[in-house]
């Protein structure tokens, strides 16, 4: 989904909002196995993901932890880091060499002036991304291992060809060994 669509889905901008709002947005290529933020850092950018992968990481008692692959037509930043101006609690890194455009603060408080009723917009895109994370909170909550492995599937099962197999393991929330498991048991 090309950006100026993303922002009339997701923020409810109109077709010319959405097309100057996009004018901000600074298109990045990096190659595989970038930083693009670090924990303990602060982020200065909003990335909008065009190709490839994005891996959203942290080390925990020594265990590296994957909150989340981004794909292709998605937002992607260290959220409290982004709005709180908090030290990032996630690494951003990419798995595969990628294309986003980045809009920085500066540009980003730009549109509050420029796009009307500009608040209820962003309130809406900070309650997609709350209801999303509600979502998979619920889902670990609720789900085995093997239902939130097929979940997962049924919407990312292509992210395997790409992906290493232990980042969506941890993604899951089980072990390298389980997702084994469960792909053999699966197909």
């Amino acid at each position: 989904m090309p950006l100026h669509n993303a922002l009339q889905t997701i923020l409810n901008l109109s077709p010319t909002e959405a097309q100057q709002a996009s004018q901000y947005f600074v298109p990045h290529t990096y190659p595989k196995n970038t930083s693009l933020l670090e924990v303990g850092k602060y982020t200065n950018h909003l990335f909008f993901l065009t190709d490839g992968f994005v891996r959203v990481h942290a080390c925990f008692d020594g265990k590296e932890i994957t909150q989340w692959i981004s794909i292709p037509s998605y937002f992607l930043t260290d959220l409290s880091s982004w709005l709180f101006n908090q030290p990032a609690k996630w690494n951003l890194t990419t798995l595969t060499d990628v294309s986003l455009l980045a809009i920085s603060k500066q540009d980003y408080a730009l549109l509050q002036n420029q796009i009307s009723n500009w608040h209820s917009k962003e309130y809406l895109f900070i309650g997609h991304c709350f209801a999303y994370m509600e979502n998979r909170i619920f889902q670990f909550l609720s789900q085995s291992s093997e239902e939130r492995y097929l979940a997962y599937c049924s919407q990312f099962e292509y992210l395997f060809n790409h992906v290493p197999h232990q980042y969506i393991a941890s993604l899951l929330g089980m072990t390298p060994e389980t997702l084994s498991r469960l792909r053999r048991k699966n197909r």
